[in-house]
């Protein structure tokens, strides 16, 4: 697996993940911090815009991965 950050893993996911239909949907980061107040380390949702998972990290939005519908 190659992720955006660069980091490689050749080590496969273990069952039981999350899918991106689990996570709470919002069309932009601003939209997330509307509805749920405010964000914090490990906070996590889909964009349905970008159709990209973010996670809130060290103060900041970062993309994990991509979608393709």
């Amino acid at each position: 697996f190659d992720f955006t950050d660069g980091f490689t893993s050749a080590t496969a996911p273990a069952g039981g993940g999350v899918a991106a239909t689990e996570l709470e949907s919002h069309a932009s980061d601003a939209a997330y911090v509307t509805a749920n107040g405010t964000a914090a380390n490990g906070d996590i949702y889909y964009n349905s815009t970008d159709n990209k998972v973010r996670i809130y990290e060290n103060g900041a939005w970062v993309e994990n991965a991509s979608f393709e519908a």
